[in-house]
């Protein structure tokens, strides 16, 4: 091979690495591209910004993809999943758990009201768990449309009562009376009554759920009594079922 061959296809060879060097420098890596399209999907489901705090690929143990990011206008610790899925026909479809976020603070609003007609002072926590939700929740699902009885949509209440305004009061009679409204609401999920020594409702939080059971027992007047309202609208309360008339 003579010089001037060589030294052409030298020369060939360095503008074709430029060229694949400066295509990967341009082109997003796969999972930023992924990223991008689950926060485009969630702000034209709910209409605001988010921020991603972490992305997973699909692997052999989980046949999706995981990202956890948060609304904008809120913090880290409003953090929820997205997964993506990629199907067979060649879609990639789109689920996430913002929906109970969003809808939090409307749901203990309403939850709040059912307590109120019991009891004058007390403080509500509800959540709704990890993972995702139906696709079809959105910013524009009325209320009274989240229940389906094809899907679950359950909530985790937690109600601490101050011991005054709970004095000469039945803990299960007014957790049943709660259960009724959340039934003719369709509100499915479970409410947790806590009765709170007067002089420690001030700091009582939900975190107060996390100390040891010595530490409880400083907070806590008597044991919790819960209530569930199940998935078929039943309420559950101990071993007894009462279901929704019609």
């Amino acid at each position: 091979m003579n010089p001037w061959t060589k030294s052409f296809i030298l020369g060939l060879l360095t503008l074709i690495m430029v060229w694949g060097v400066s295509g990967c420098m341009n082109k997003k890596p796969n999972h930023e591209t992924t990223i991008d399209r689950m926060i485009a999907h969630l702000e034209e489901k709910y209409g605001e910004e988010f921020v991603p705090l972490s992305f997973n690929s699909s692997n052999w143990a989980y046949g999706y993809d995981s990202l956890y990011a948060y609304p904008k206008k809120g913090s880290e610790k409003d953090n929820f999943e997205v997964r993506g899925t990629k199907k067979k026909e060649g879609t990639y479809a789109i689920h996430d758990g913002y929906f109970g976020i969003f809808i939090k603070p409307q749901y203990e609003k309403v939850m709040s009201g059912f307590v109120s007609e019991i009891y004058d002072e007390f403080k509500l926590y509800t959540n709704f768990g990890d993972g995702v939700l139906p696709d079809r929740l959105n910013k524009d699902t009325p209320f009274e449309e989240i229940y389906d009885k094809d899907e679950l949509f359950s909530s985790d209440t937690v109600v601490f009562v101050k011991e005054a305004s709970a004095k000469g009061i039945d803990d299960g009679e007014s957790l049943h009376k709660i259960a009724v409204q959340m039934q003719a609401k369709k509100m499915v999920g479970s409410v947790r009554l806590y009765v709170v020594f007067d002089e420690r409702f001030e700091t009582v939080s939900i975190d107060s759920l996390d100390l040891t059971p010595i530490q409880k027992r400083d907070y806590f007047i008597r044991e919790r009594k819960n209530i569930n309202v199940t998935k078929s609208l039943g309420i559950v309360n101990y071993e007894e079922e009462v279901q929704m008339d019609g």
